[in-house]
């Protein structure tokens, strides 16, 4: 751990009781108890469990769980955060949903947590009111998770996939929620629903907010140009950040047959089909590539090397933020930083020039792999 990870190696030697964290061969995932409303221990919390994850990466078991296991603990520090939040205003909780790799439950060491807040609308309080207060509940659990101290911070919180995104009011009433998608929900707001799912504050209404969107997510009658959509949407994100200057080249996340070509095609097979195979509807990338294989939709085979290369790419984009918690999926350039990747995913050949070097070999065949899958499947090319 010490040789791994700079942030969490601070965190334990400012808690050096937190060595009994790392004891077993792997340790054991975090606990599942709620974590107490207070903001400083949902700081501690979140480093206690990230510390435990991290070892039980180290350890070598199966990467797939880390996802899980990060999601999880995410939504515990979420329900304390809701409920702080709630005490300090007052009144009712509530809907707090997530989107992204959240929804999916699939984050990262240092994700943002996409969140999406929606509240019932109660007949003796009046509508204004009720918004100011649900507002500044959501901002104060914002801040309190932003904010740095010494013990770290929660997380990054990003309220932007609302409706009206960043123009938009911060938390919206349940109906009006409804009514905006159903009215002026564009495509990409529909890819990103499929990971909708609720994670802190009324559970009850975030689910029936999950429920009545389903049509609008899935449609029953949909034309394979859904394909295409999202074919251009992926291009277009590519086309933005070269123009800005982004070294795509060196990107596991938006770079050519990184992350998002994974995420993307799989989504796109969702919306083409989930609205008739129920067994598609999940945020979650390697259930629905399970999913699509078993529905014979995807070969197996390319079932299984997408799943493969999926999970070699989130592994790489995890080490790379193991080492200081920084929101980063960039493979740096220089050999030194190269080589510091390559040995904390598991390159261990005693000379590191052949460590490095197998390290590059993979992440090309694996982003080669995956552009092409694609380029055939999305673009609807038989391959």
């Amino acid at each position: 751990m010490l040789g791994a990870s700079g942030f969490l190696s601070r965190r334990l030697l400012a808690h050096p009781e937190w060595v009994d964290e790392l004891a077993g061969s792997p340790p054991g995932p975090p606990p599942h108890a709620p974590i107490e409303p207070d903001w400083p221990a949902i700081r501690l919390e979140k480093y206690r469990g990230l510390l435990r994850i991290a070892a039980r990466d180290l350890c070598g078991r199966p990467f797939g769980d880390s996802l899980d296991e990060l999601s999880l603990l995410a939504d515990r520090c979420l329900d304390a955060a809701a409920r702080c939040a709630q005490a300090e205003v007052g009144g009712n909780a509530p809907a707090v949903l997530a989107l992204g790799k959240l929804g999916g439950h699939e984050l990262n060491f240092s994700s943002d947590v996409d969140l999406l807040v929606v509240y019932r609308l109660e007949p003796q309080v009046e509508p204004g009111d009720l918004a100011q207060r649900y507002t500044r509940m959501v901002q104060r659990l914002k801040t309190h998770l932003e904010q740095p101290s010494e013990e770290g911070f929660g997380y990054r919180v990003d309220l932007d996939l609302r409706p009206e995104g960043a123009a938009g009011v911060l938390v919206n009433p349940f109906e009006a929620a409804l009514s905006y998608y159903e009215s002026f929900g564009a495509e990409w707001e529909r890819q990103a629903l499929i990971r909708l799912r609720p994670v802190a504050g009324d559970l009850e209404t975030g689910a029936a907010l999950v429920e009545e969107l389903r049509p609008f997510v899935y449609r029953k009658l949909i034309g394979p140009d859904v394909l295409s959509a999202v074919r251009e949407m992926k291009y277009r994100i590519e086309s933005e950040r070269r123009e800005a200057g982004r070294d795509l080249e060196a990107c596991l996340k938006e770079g050519p047959g990184g992350i998002r070509d994974v995420e993307f095609l799989v989504q796109a097979f969702q919306l083409l089909h989930g609205g008739r195979q129920l067994e598609l509807r999940t945020g979650n990338v390697l259930a629905a590539l399970a999913a699509l294989a078993r529905l014979g939709l995807l070969a197996e085979d390319t079932a299984a090397a997408l799943a493969s290369a999926y999970l070699w790419l989130r592994r790489a984009e995890h080490s790379l933020q193991l080492a200081e918690e920084q929101q980063t999926s960039r493979v740096p350039r220089d050999a030194a930083a190269q080589l510091g990747l390559a040995r904390r995913m598991g390159y261990h050949a005693e000379d590191g020039r052949v460590a490095r070097a197998s390290f590059q070999d993979d992440w090309t065949a694996v982003r080669t792999e995956v552009r092409a899958h694609f380029e055939a499947l999305v673009l609807g090319e038989s391959r």
